[in-house]
């Protein structure tokens, strides 16, 4: 049904044969017109990249969940998918997805930083405040 959009230009053709030409033109103008915003939407969704399924994951970050099998999964926008990684990760280790392979996502270990007023930053969310005190335990 959306192809027919599509052709919408020569359907609107026959508007030369019914209508005179002076009130022919500004019709089949606004038909143009119609037609040319359709394609351009179309054209702008098309070029949006993959927001779904494990391609859609990649640049996002999320956080290593072990199962009680041992299994590498990574919880990413609040979905568990499975995970494949070159270094050892543990549970909680934020990380960073890298590719897509069918269901698997390959993932990359985000480091922790910590800045000058003691605040411990991971991914972008504050963790932890360490200050050395015994209050902090």
């Amino acid at each position: 049904m959306c192809h027919v959009l599509l052709i919408l230009p020569l359907v609107a053709l026959p508007v030369f044969w019914i209508l005179p030409l002076s009130a022919a033109l500004p019709v089949y103008g606004v038909v143009l017109g119609l037609s040319a915003a359709i394609y351009w939407y179309a054209i702008c969704a098309m070029r949006q990249p993959k927001q779904n399924g494990a391609e859609g994951m990649i640049g996002e970050t999320g956080q290593i969940v072990i199962t009680d099998l041992g299994e590498l999964h990574v919880q990413v926008r609040s979905e568990l998918w499975d995970a494949v990684s070159t270094i050892p990760l543990r549970q909680g280790d934020p990380v960073k997805v890298v590719a897509a392979e069918r269901a698997t996502l390959r993932v990359q270990k985000l480091e922790a930083r910590t800045t000058p007023t003691g605040v411990r930053v991971t991914h972008g969310y504050e963790e932890k405040r360490f200050t050395g005190d015994a209050q902090d335990a």
